[in-house]
């Protein structure tokens, strides 16, 4: 026959459980706070996106590099360097933005774009 535990072992086990979970709830709590609200690098990659279905040859398309500014809490300006293949045959290098803007469940749209004429 198994012999009930008596209220004070009962006590004990259970604040150590408790106190073993509290540093790991807080751990837990600073890295959520410390993470952005949106995915590192979604802006940039829903402008590459946009501009790389809208300039000629998409298959010749090259993203260089790209500068995302935060301009409030769910928009974006993003700047880059692309490098793309224009109708005349000719490799290109051009400056492009994106105005992008964060939608309901982290999507993101690309409003406006400023493409190399």
């Amino acid at each position: 026959m198994l012999s009930p535990l008596s209220p004070r072992l009962l006590s004990a086990a259970l604040a150590v459980a408790l106190s073993a979970g509290v540093p790991v709830a807080l751990a837990a709590a600073r890295q959520d706070a410390s993470r952005p609200a949106a995915r590192e690098g979604a802006p940039e990659a829903a402008c590459k996106h946009a501009v790389k279905a809208a300039l000629p040859n998409p298959g010749s398309f090259k993203w260089v590099a790209a500068t995302a500014r935060q301009i409030d809490k769910d928009n974006y300006s993003v700047v880059a360097d692309v490098e793309y293949l224009a109708k005349d045959g000719a490799v290109r290098e051009a400056k492009v933005q994106c105005d992008v803007r964060r939608e309901q469940g982290n999507r993101y749209a690309v409003p406006k774009m400023r493409l190399p004429h």
